[in-house]
């Protein structure tokens, strides 16, 4: 009997070959793109659940309220965890964390050759303990006891010793540090928050310079992991916390301290709903909606062709044939259907993974495919689009009652034209909302990237520089301010749009507490980038324990129409306000906003850098200038006194468009997710409509023969179409406004939706629309009327 039907089934395949590759097309189509995101999907839940401890493994973290500003803070004092350890019995182990961004590694191989390496950890030898991280080679014991040890990891170890064993032999690191390698661990997995290519002894840190003693001893700069007992025993070491902390000194009366659980921090575990766990959200959506539009699509033209079945089904009843066989008959057809769609799918997903990625920024690991959370997805996903695609035309086809088909008054009416319309409705419903996002989150980016944030983003170069150029500062500066085109130079140790520092001070008559956010910078910053005054300096060179501050700060700090010449203490010291800026966006748009000090210190000092830090030259070009040729001679002056760093720099303008990377990845995948929904929908209409012009035949021709024109046919077959996306729009506007308005509340500057960004959307949507109905109608119109008759 499976025999029967698959020979039935593989029958109708090929007898109507339009209406299968409208099928299989969509169903394989919708599949591909539906598995695609729900591969990122699982991956981003999959996050950090391979550590076999990572239920009980917690991440100190504390909240600061400073007025109404409210201050996160993931890091601990260096002293904090072995304190709390000794106190709870609770506490199984601990780890601290340093992470450094990156390191310049000189190539063993080759001394000539230097390399941006990273990230590198400094971190307890512990680590192996309380994480599920392996080694390939070395013992997780000793690898890390002593100081200036390092485990390196694979990836490493294959760009610098090829085959070789790497096991005590050295690198140099930043020119002075030299770590002899002790091991070399399996790279993590990309579904890994703790991403790394140094595992550095953390008894390191403090030994590398004074900058790094100083910290150790004094800040809060180490990330704090606990290992518990037990999830339940979370209450009682957060009180014994507190209580151990406040003993060393190291703990803030004022804070909230809490547990985050490692294994549920990418996802918002920590101190809010991040931006991952918006993105899963959103994007689980779309694929289950796409997925939908293409099963809805093999159920519509399932459905529409049930008369040209209709005797076949009443045959088979006449001679015995029971419903639940047909049933069976039915949804064996839609299996091979979905079984050959899901073949071509996984084409189409071999074709699409890689730019995926590249849209989404992410690289998954290729062995995650074999995961067997990603295979119950995708087996799940078969066996859902089986049973959906095959459940309504089964239940459709096998009611027919025989003796009325034979009879000739069975009608397409009975087919389920009113389903559907409502598949229709339905598709161009989803559709329109996808292209009212798009317009919308467009709008939104256009927006931010094109607002006025108070100065110069233009033509402003950026360059980094580390301790090691402290003799040489004074010299490179001066010799790039020489360089013509070169309209201002200025320096930061807070670069704009990456961070700021803050200080926490009171206002003048309530006494309320404000934070306010910190640069330090010389007096060439306000020219150099064009920031405007809301009260000038009295006398711009006499910075020395000045300070200035924005309008938003004179405000909060309750300094009165006059701020200048007031004096602001910031607990080491009372500082006088010598100008009052006007308000500007020193990071993301995406925030408001806020309170602002800017200290000045002497350009011709150095001791800011010699001390350890980083600084930030920002190089104002004439936009008259020629770029490469500016970026060439400041490359050979900046190489004429770093010879350990490569030379790498930045526009303020592409720093500043970082900021929103993530809603212009949005944009880009709701534009590609629009683009597959319009095609599935399309492809659904286009079978429609053949379907339409095919059982309409006779109507059509006589009309021809009384006079009808092509226009009077194509708007004959188009009409009840058009109305069906007119009410799709109708249902798709509200939706659409709703979800893009509450999209919108998350960003303190923002478009307002306009009427035209509906009339745009719904206007292309109509012609995208007509231009798939119009083929087949003028088809149809054009066909010669005498053949139409004469097949009756």
């Amino acid at each position: 009997m499976l025999h029967n039907y698959l020979r039935i089934a593989f029958r109708n395949l090929v007898r109507n070959k339009v209406y299968s590759f409208i099928n299989i097309a969509g169903l394989a189509v919708g599949m591909a793109v539906a598995m695609l995101i729900f591969l990122f999907v699982s991956h981003e839940v999959s996050f950090d659940k391979f550590h076999v401890n990572g239920d009980r493994i917690y991440h100190v973290t504390s909240e600061v309220k400073y007025g109404e500003q409210t201050v996160n803070i993931s890091a601990m004092s260096a002293k904090l965890a072995p304190a709390i350890k000794t106190n709870n019995a609770e506490i199984l182990d601990f780890v601290r964390i340093k992470s450094e961004s990156s390191v310049i590694l000189k190539n063993p191989q080759n001394p000539s050759q230097k390399f941006k390496e990273g990230p590198l950890m400094f971190v307890d030898k512990s680590i192996f303990n309380v994480f599920s991280l392996k080694l390939k080679v070395g013992d997780t014991k000793t690898a890390l006891q002593n100081p200036f040890t390092t485990v390196i990891s694979e990836r490493i170890a294959k760009k610098y010793f090829g085959n070789e064993n790497p096991i005590g032999k050295t690198l140099l690191c930043d020119a002075k540090d030299l770590y002899t390698i002790t091991g070399i661990s399996e790279n993590t997995p990309s579904n890994s928050s703790m991403n790394f290519d140094f595992l550095t002894s953390l008894e390191t840190y403090p030994k590398i310079n004074f900058k790094n003693k100083e910290v150790w001893e004094n800040a809060d700069a180490f990330d704090t992991y606990l290992l518990l007992n037990s999830e339940k025993s979370v209450d009682k070491v957060v009180k014994g916390l507190v209580k151990s902390g406040k003993k060393t000194g190291v703990f803030d009366d004022k804070a909230t301290y809490k547990l985050s659980q490692y294994s549920s921090q990418h996802l918002g575990g920590g101190f809010s709903i991040n931006q991952n766990t918006r993105y899963v959200y959103i994007f689980a959506g779309i694929a289950i909606l796409i997925l939908f539009l293409a099963l809805f699509n093999y159920m519509s033209l399932t459905t529409a062709r049930a008369t040209m079945r209709a005797k076949e089904v009443g045959i088979r009843k006449v001679v015995g044939a029971s419903r639940n066989g047909l049933i069976q008959q039915f949804y064996i057809e839609s299996i091979l259907v979905c079984s050959i769609a899901f073949g071509l799918s996984f084409i189409f997903i071999e074709l699409l993974l890689q730019p995926f990625y590249d849209l989404l920024g992410v690289q998954i690991d290729s062995s995650f495919l074999s995961n067997s959370l990603f295979l119950i997805v995708i087996f799940s996903l078969f066996i859902f689009s089986a049973f959906v695609s095959g459940s309504y035309p089964a239940l459709l086809l096998s009611k027919f009652i025989p003796i009325e088909v034979i009879k000739g008054k069975f009608t397409s009416g009975q087919g389920g034209s009113t389903v559907r319309k409502g598949i229709t409705i339905f598709q161009f419903t989803v559709s329109v909302i996808l292209i009212v996002c798009v317009i919308v989150i467009q709008k939104q980016l256009n927006y931010m990237r094109n607002k006025d944030l108070g100065f110069t983003k233009y033509q402003v170069l950026t360059l980094r520089l580390d301790e090691t150029m402290a003799k040489n500062f004074m010299n490179l500066k001066n010799e790039i301010s020489q360089i013509s085109g070169v309209k201002a130079i200025t320096s930061m140790t807070s670069p704009l749009f990456k961070g700021y520092g803050a200080w926490f001070t009171n206002s003048v008559k309530t006494k309320k507490q404000v934070m306010l956010c910190f640069i330090s910078t010389d007096n060439n910053f306000f020219k150099t980038v064009d920031l405007k005054w809301k009260i000038s300096p009295n006398n711009p060179s006499d910075f020395d324990k000045k300070i200035y501050i924005n309008e938003l700060a004179a405000k909060q700090l309750e300094l009165g129409k006059d701020p200048v010449g007031q004096f602001i203490d910031l607990g080491n010291g009372k500082r006088e306000v010598a100008g009052v800026l006007k308000d500007f966006n020193f990071e993301q748009v995406q925030s408001e906003i806020q309170p602002l000090m800017v200290s000045v210190f002497n350009q011709n000092s150095i001791d800011w850098v010699s001390g350890g830090g980083e600084v930030t030259l920002y190089i104002r070009l004439d936009p008259k200038a020629v770029i490469t040729e500016k970026i060439s001679t400041i490359k050979y002056l900046y190489e004429k006194y770093q010879t350990e760093r490569p030379f790498e720099y930045s526009f303020l303008d592409e720093d500043f468009n970082k900021t929103f990377s993530n809603e212009m990845r949005l944009s880009k995948m709701f534009s590609l997710f629009t683009g597959f929904a319009i095609f599935i929908a399309c492809m659904g209409l286009f079978g429609l409509v053949a379907f339409a012009s095919e059982t309409r035949t006779k109507e059509i021709g006589i009309r021809k023969v009384l006079g009808a024109s092509v226009s009077n046919i194509v708007g004959l077959l188009s009409r009840d179409f058009v109305k069906l996306i007119l009410i799709s729009m109708v249902i798709a506007f509200p939706i659409a406004w709703w979800a893009m308005n509450k999209w919108l509340q998350a960003f303190a500057y923002r478009i307002d939706i306009e009427w035209n960004i509906f009339a745009i959307a719904g206007a292309s949507t109509m012609f995208i629309a007509l231009l798939t109905v119009s083929y087949q109608a003028v088809k149809a119109a054009v066909a010669n009327p005498v053949k139409s008759l004469r097949t009756e």
